[in-house]
């Protein structure tokens, strides 16, 4: 290829580029310009040409963008630098500039930024908007699942007391009644509970320590233990190590892993769970399996939303918020929880568990 054409397809890429390219004078005019800028700011080419650059940039912008050009004239390259351009209308757009030097002139390279800034600032107003939703949730959650829980004990009491003082004066369709009130006041007390515990969760911030996971699994073993005979469950526990976390949140945590192991068994069958774990780059993974009745592959994700159940009551007891506190148990660790299963095969439960940052002083 020859100078000639070389030049010639040159200039055409420069006129066809829909950003907008400059060569721009230390002495403050544009050199030469592609027909980008007369289309997106407004003004003509004489304008471009007679006007100093920096009366199109907007005032406020103007001293950091004379740093910039101070930077390109000792030689230094700037990789994006965003200001506010006049356009001719009346009307500002946002420019997100890279340059390099020259001799007599610095090369510049701009993209109009605006629709990208406006969509990041609507982006960061929803989320901050959804931020205080969230919050005004839990609060409300959590003051509700309080103010809840003194008339719902009351009634639990004095429904226990009608059935030790009258409870022999009642007929077999009186006394059904009374047991399903009764029911329906434990599942209640459970489900608030439940709701406060998790609330408790997402708005306290895990206070890290050194845990020694073995002995909190046997802390565990020993609150499920009555759960445990019931099942004529077997667990066994692997080698655990010591790693960073909230003592009680991660006993909760596994409390529910190894509760939820033990429960979901096939009728008849004495279920086994194996609690295991292994360091990771950065962190550990902490594992429950079993050999119970498996998750469909379709509901591994939906399992750990609010109040989800893939059984009724009659079959399985509980109130459908105890993966969805574990969830949040791990994502507040900055780790995530998930599960590997096949219908029939059993289920495994990991949670990973970063370490703590490192703070440097």
């Amino acid at each position: 290829m020859d100078a000639a054409t070389e030049t010639e397809h040159l200039t055409r890429l420069f006129a066809m580029s829909p950003d907008l390219l400059a060569a721009a004078g230390f002495d403050g005019l544009l050199k030469r310009f592609n027909d980008a800028w007369e289309a997106q700011l407004g003004w003509t080419r004489a304008d471009l040409e007679t006007k100093p650059y920096m009366e199109i940039v907007h005032p406020d912008d103007r001293s950091e963008t004379l740093n910039q050009i101070t930077r390109l004239s000792q030689g230094e390259t700037i990789a994006e630098y965003v200001c506010r351009m006049l356009c001719k209308d009346g009307s500002v757009r946002w420019v997100a500039w890279s340059g390099g030097p020259g001799d007599e002139a610095f090369y510049i390279v701009g993209r109009d930024v605006s629709d990208r800034l406006a969509m990041e600032h609507e982006l960061a107003q929803r989320a901050e908007r959804l931020q205080g939703t969230n919050a005004e949730l839990q609060d409300f959650a959590y003051t509700a699942s309080h103010d809840l829980s003194e008339p719902l004990r009351m009634v639990a009491s004095f429904l226990g007391l009608l059935d030790r003082r009258n409870g022999d004066q009642l007929d077999e369709r009186g006394r059904e009644y009374l047991a399903q009130a009764t029911s329906g006041a434990t599942r209640m007390r459970q489900l608030i509970d439940d709701l406060l515990l998790y609330s408790r969760v997402a708005n306290e911030e895990p206070r890290r320590e050194q845990v020694d996971l073995k002995a909190l699994v046997e802390r565990v073993l020993q609150f499920l233990g009555p759960a445990i005979d019931e099942n004529g469950a077997k667990v066994a526990v692997g080698e655990l190590p010591t790693l960073e976390a909230e003592p009680s949140q991660l006993a909760q945590l596994l409390q529910n892993l190894i509760g939820n192991a033990v429960k979901f068994h096939a009728p008849g069958v004495a279920p086994t769970v194996r609690v295991t774990a292994r360091r990771t780059i950065g962190g550990c993974v902490v594992t429950v399996a079993d050999d119970g009745i498996g998750i469909p592959e379709a509901d591994q994700e939906r399992i750990f939303a609010m109040f989800t159940r893939l059984h009724g009551r009659d079959e399985y007891a509980g109130t459908g918020i105890g993966l969805a506190i574990c969830r949040r148990i791990a994502e507040r660790h900055g780790g995530r929880i998930y599960v590997e299963s096949e219908p029939g095969e059993g289920a495994a439960f990991h949670t990973l568990l970063p370490d703590a940052p490192t703070v440097l002083l």
